[in-house]
């Protein structure tokens, strides 16, 4: 139950925050610092 739960949690919350949707010149990579 935990691992279902933390999968779910992983692909709604943190997921779309670490993954950039597009990367062009003008819109590069932000820097992650921590």
């Amino acid at each position: 139950e935990q691992r279902e739960w933390i999968g779910e949690f992983f692909f709604r919350e943190a997921m779309p925050v670490t993954t950039p949707i597009g990367l062009d010149p003008s819109h590069p990579f932000p820097r992650v610092l921590n």
